[in-house]
């Protein structure tokens, strides 16, 4: 699958559906030249998702609050399902752009899996034509890939998603997302310590309100809650392994009794712990939920 350059593509677009006609899913891929044209998008509200990226050309995107971001060569901008945009081009630049687009519930989906930040529109990368022909793999496979692999295939087109926006943000070298990160290693291997955030904000230098505000954006839930969260994944770990008792397993995670820890582990799995840890324990069987 040679890719010929954008020169040589005119308009190529494809879209595939995905499930039955109630979900209304699908995935798309495309060029498009857009030479002469100004006002590209005008307040337009899309019920689907697309990451597009500026092969050649500069323009403006403009946000629902009707803040402008710069678009030129390298510019990889989001629009985001049921939020207005508008996107003005400079009519002289010669625009050319590749996308994918994908509905509303793998948007959603990206979103839960934090790679698609809602609030962030637009990302950089340096212009590189090796991209170009990634695009242009994934817009050759969705024309001839068979109906029963199309599902399959939607997953690769989310996990390529996934990889050009990190990319996009390893390149932006966001200081937030580095202290972010600093902080769940060690919110995680803190994890069975009762201790202050605010003293341990302090300890890094950090004001406590403005990490909370970048955590709760980056994460979606605030530093507590993924304290608690994590707390959660390790006491699964440990009722899994079935060698310590409930009470074992709350006194090693920072509980002050059996009964505080089964409170909240019954509040957020659904569980309560000794369940959680027998059915862990229980042969596998035809009748058994987990094995």
């Amino acid at each position: 699958m040679v890719y010929p350059g954008i020169d040589k593509i005119k308009e190529q677009l494809i879209f595939r559906s995905l499930g039955g006609l109630e979900s209304r899913q699908r995935v798309g891929c495309g060029f498009m030249h857009k030479d002469g044209i100004r006002i590209d998008e005008k307040d337009t509200r899309l019920s689907t998702y697309a990451l597009v990226y500026v092969i050649r050309g500069e323009g403006e995107y403009v946000d629902e609050d009707g803040n402008r971001y710069p678009l030129k060569a390298g510019s990889l901008f989001q629009r985001i399902p049921e939020r207005n945009h508008s996107t003005i081009l400079d009519p002289g630049s010669r625009w050319a752009e590749c996308f994918i687009d994908l509905g509303a519930e793998l948007y959603r989906a990206l979103v839960a899996m934090r790679i698609v930040e809602p609030d962030k529109y637009v990302y950089w990368l340096p212009p590189d034509k090796g991209l170009e022909k990634e695009f242009y793999h994934y817009k050759r496979s969705l024309e001839t890939v068979k109906e029963r692999e199309l599902s399959l295939f939607g997953l690769e087109m989310l996990q390529f998603c996934a990889s050009i926006l990190q990319r996009a943000k390893s390149e932006a070298g966001d200081p937030l997302w580095i202290m972010v990160e600093k902080s769940c290693r060690d919110l995680s291997g803190r994890c069975a310590e009762r201790f202050d955030l605010k003293e341990y904000c302090r300890e890094n230098g950090w004001g406590y309100e403005s990490f909370r505000k970048a955590f709760v954006r980056r994460m979606g839930i605030s530093p507590g809650q993924y304290l608690i969260q994590r707390r959660m994944d390790e006491a699964c770990r440990l009722l899994r392994t079935g060698r310590l008792t409930v009470k074992e397993i709350a006194l090693q995670l920072g509980y002050h009794s059996p009964y505080e820890f089964s409170a909240q582990f019954r509040r957020i799995t659904g569980w309560s712990p000794s369940a959680y840890k027998g059915a862990g324990q229980t042969k596998p069987g035809p009748d058994t939920p987990f094995g």
